[in-house]
């Protein structure tokens, strides 16, 4: 078969356009559709492939394979027939976000080498900004810079240049690839003057400022090196208004100046600690006097209390421990009792005692050292029968 025209290098910025059909098939339950030439990019150096419409038809997908061009169906039902001219429109929104983080991952990786030697080593793109992965750590300062430079490389609105070369070139051209060519072999390189020379098979801009902005949200340590968290062009927007939404919310809630949220939050918090601790030493005063009531020499003693958190369910087992040989603490939580076990006597059997307590009340539950955890169906007339009968 031949392969199909690569329309999408010619132009990639053109929405709609016709092409014939050259075949029809079903793959693996999908209809798949060929054509003599596409403006649907398959995917490629990091960018995922274009979805869209043939007719009415929506594109769930493309891939390329062999040279040819596969348009994969939302309906399985192929009714294209070979020969025909069919209308094809590219998502053209999803293709230019895509077009606007890549061209921003390009200037961000050129940067990052001129200015810090560092080599991009992996490359996502989402459906929203894009990730980038770099093989050595990048500062909080060399971060800012990065992106103070990549920000100017956008307003100076240089050109995005293609071209293609011989591959044993690459090397004295000091151009960036990630992948092996053959020497002779034919390789795209995208061009952005002063700032990066790269191999890639993607979808550009024109010109640098259409990216309008080149946001890094985040960053975090990745394999000896740093994962970017970029955002570009309209993704960048769409990320800022929803930030912004955020900040207007939390703005409302505290009742709070935009620009003082951080110093209200902060006193917020520091009073939610405050009153925290204070609930916890009186939780602590109760769970004492609680435990105060156990009889000497009791073997298992046993509490049922409202709204235990599992650390307090711990705490309140491990005082009561003091008292008793075995102690379990009980607290209701969505329709379950959950339940800790503590004992002091490292000669008790804790093991046997957590295994038959779950078997007799349809519960789950494990134990570590002298403690243990776990939850049970049974309710709270039956899980007392079976203690009261223990003791």
């Amino acid at each position: 078969m031949n392969k199909t025209i690569k329309l999408y290098y010619d132009s990639p910025y053109q929405k709609n356009f016709s092409a014939k059909v050259v075949k029809c098939i079903t793959n693996n339950g999908k209809c798949e559709v060929v054509l003599d030439g596409s403006y649907f990019y398959p995917g490629g150096g990091g960018q995922p492939p274009d979805t869209g419409f043939l007719g009415d038809t929506a594109i769930a997908d493309c891939y390329i394979k062999d040279g040819v061009i596969y348009h994969v169906m939302e309906d399985n039902t192929c009714t294209f027939e070979a020969g025909s001219v069919v209308l094809g429109r590219v998502d053209f929104e999803r293709r230019y976000a895509f077009m606007q983080n890549h061209t921003g991952e390009h200037i961000l990786s050129g940067l990052a080498k001129s200015c810090c030697n560092a080599n991009n080593v992996g490359f996502h793109m989402s459906n929203r900004g894009i990730t980038m992965d770099f093989d050595i750590v990048l500062t909080k300062d060399m971060l800012e810079n990065l992106e103070i430079l990549a920000n100017e490389a956008v307003r100076k609105n240089i050109d995005v240049q293609t071209t293609s070369v011989e591959a044993h070139n690459l090397r004295e051209m000091n151009a960036r690839s990630k992948k092996e060519f053959d020497d002779f072999e034919n390789v795209r390189l995208v061009d952005i003057a002063g700032y990066d020379l790269c191999a890639c098979a993607g979808l550009h801009v024109a010109k640098t400022g259409e990216v309008n902005i080149i946001k890094i949200v985040s960053h975090q340590k990745y394999k000896g090196g740093v994962r970017l968290n970029v955002y570009c062009g309209n993704d960048a927007m769409w990320d800022y208004s929803r930030k912004n939404a955020m900040v207007k919310e939390m703005s409302g809630m505290l009742s709070a100046d935009i620009d003082n949220i951080s110093y209200d939050l902060d006193k917020l918090l520091s009073s939610n600690k405050a009153q925290k601790k204070e609930i916890d030493n009186y939780k602590n005063l109760i769970f004492h006097m609680r435990a105060d009531t156990i009889a000497p020499d009791t073997l298992i003693a046993y509490f049922f209390e409202d709204n235990l958190d599992d650390n307090d369910l711990r705490h309140f087992a491990g005082i009561c421990a003091e008292k008793a040989q075995i102690s379990i603490v009980l607290s209701k939580q969505g329709g379950i009792y959950k339940y800790a076990v503590c004992t002091e006597d490292s000669k008790a059997d804790l093991y046997s005692f957590v295994q038959k307590f779950n078997s007799s009340l349809e519960g789950k539950g494990g134990v570590k050292n002298l403690a243990a955890s776990g939850a049970v169906k049974a309710g709270h007339d039956m899980i007392t029968a079976y203690l009261e009968g223990l003791s």
